[in-house]
């Protein structure tokens, strides 16, 4: 009996996402087996960092009936929640959710849990076992007498791969320079341990003014914190609030449409674009009038500004629709803008497009407002501290650029040669095939990645839709690998060079 062994290191919605796909396209073979060994340090599979049991307070940002897990099946999640109420009510009694509410991740944590198992037993009818192994990997070396790799983890045992799929979502930033407190925090999660770390009187600042900051400050005020509660951001932006619009569909603005019409783009284009894709939202669809002006001003009045973020939010919001349809060609239009525009993206206008793109539930925003009312939450632009805190809570997202990443692997495999850094972040890879680039632009022939640790390639890889697409086709391109008559190589160390620089 013939078996290839693939190695997925992290157990989180990526990993979920193409034992999914690899399954559906996966064609079995007679006397062959295939095992996915899946590598995942926190013993919790199809849940991640985003999806972890925490805080009930950490809501999604996406309506119960608009998300689902899993490709094809929208509608996925509420359809779980009202046939398995037994396995979720139990630690959620008095929640009542319906297609319009903002779940608890922690639910959807629970519910991508049990999609994992489900895919197990799918995939178990096609001789694909999924073997779970709860240990962190600490480095990749190439095996010397095969084509494949072994793998160490960090408690000492070593596993052999054919293949090894990285899909091992996001890492925190390496903390430097901490600015002066009683007590530090490098992350606000888990967000319930930091809460219960914290005394209630204490003075808390918490740097950062994004979705974790958001979540820290809410696990606060949830747990009936007494002190001062302060956001610090360095750009003086904050995310807008989710307005009631449905899905659309992009016209302009469309990966289609800019295939057909462009050959490069630049910023000022994708303006031009987004503008077009608004003219028509505002003549066909119902929408809140509002001025959309990008870059938006910093936030001077908070209390003002959420203010008048929840009574926008009030009805529907065309252009949040169109930032959110735009997913599906963020990949074309990362591939067709210039070096230069891509650096001028990232350095001058990341902050506030986040700001835009990640908008919060409106019951936050209303909890927060509530907060700055009373006088116990403030907020204030600048990267320093006026006066040392109590508590200082670091909620400034994850580490884009991997060379800052808190990862024994991925420093690993850096040192070794074995990966090398995106200059737009994450590390590098082939953007067709997801098949990881070496130190001297070699692209592996049997190492993939998917997920956040791709992001320069790819821009945004956060988003669950984008999650799926990206590892549907990592999917295929390693059952391509392994089945597929390819040209010879006479590189020892199986990879095969890529005749011009990767862009």
């Amino acid at each position: 009996m013939a078996r290839i062994t693939f190695t997925l290191i992290g157990g989180g919605a990526s990993s979920l996402a193409f034992i999914d796909a690899f399954t559906r396209h996966w064609q079995p073979r007679k006397h062959q087996d295939v095992i996915l060994l899946v590598m995942e340090k926190k013993s919790v599979w199809g849940v991640g960092n985003a999806y972890a049991d925490d805080s009930h307070s950490n809501l999604l940002n996406t309506q119960a009936g608009l998300i689902s897990g899993l490709p094809g099946q929208p509608g996925d999640f509420m359809q779980w929640l009202n046939a398995y109420p037994f396995k979720w009510q139990p630690d959620f009694p008095n929640l009542s959710i319906s297609t319009s509410t903002y779940a608890p991740r922690p639910l959807f944590g629970r519910y991508m849990q049990d999609r994992y198992h489900r895919v197990i037993r799918q995939a178990a009818e096609k001789n694909i076992f999924i073997v779970t192994v709860a240990a962190s990997a600490a480095a990749i070396h190439p095996d010397n007498d095969t084509d494949g790799y072994t793998i160490s983890t960090e408690c000492g045992h070593r596993y052999f791969a054919d293949a090894v799929i990285l899909a091992c979502g996001t890492h925190t930033k390496i903390m430097e320079n901490a600015q002066p407190a009683n007590k530090v925090f490098s992350s606000p999660y888990p967000v319930r341990s930091v809460v219960g770390a914290i005394d209630p009187q204490d003075d808390v600042t918490i740097v950062g003014a994004r979705l974790s900051a958001i979540d820290m400050a809410i696990g606060l005020l949830e747990h009936g914190h007494q002190g001062k509660i302060r956001f610090r951001s360095r750009g003086g932006f904050f995310p807008s609030v989710r307005g009631t619009q449905g899905a659309y569909h992009n016209q302009f603005l469309s990966k289609r449409y800019i295939e057909q019409h462009y050959e490069t783009l630049t910023l000022a284009d994708l303006a031009l674009l987004f503008h077009q894709e608004l003219q028509h939202y505002r003549a066909n669809f119902e929408d809140t009038p509002e001025s959309v002006r990008f870059p938006t001003p910093p936030v001077h009045d908070f209390g003002r500004f959420l203010q008048d973020e929840i009574q926008r939010a009030s009805g529907p919001r065309g252009w949040q629709a169109i930032l959110y349809s735009a997913n599906a060609a963020l990949d074309v239009i990362w591939r067709k803008l210039t070096d230069a525009e891509k650096e001028r993206a990232l350095d001058t206008h990341w902050s506030n497009a986040m700001a835009l793109r990640v908008s919060i539930p409106k019951v936050n925003a209303e909890k927060l407002l509530a907060a700055v009312q009373s006088g116990q939450l403030s907020y204030q632009m600048g990267s320093d501290a006026e006066t040392p805190d109590d508590v200082i809570v670091y909620a400034t997202g994850n580490a884009r650029h991997l060379n800052q990443a808190d990862s024994p692997l991925l420093n690993q495999m850096f040192a070794s040669g074995l990966a090398r850094c995106h200059p737009h972040g994450g590390l590098q890879i082939l953007n067709e095939t997801y098949q990881v680039l070496d130190s001297r632009g070699f692209a592996h022939a049997s190492m993939f990645a998917l997920g956040e640790i791709t992001n320069g390639n790819f821009l945004f890889t956060s988003a669950l839709d984008l999650i799926v697409e990206h590892a549907s086709r990592c999917a295929t391109s390693v059952i391509a690998a392994f089945t597929q008559p390819g040209p010879p190589t006479e590189d020892s160390n199986r990879t095969q060079e890529i005749g011009s620089e990767i862009k």
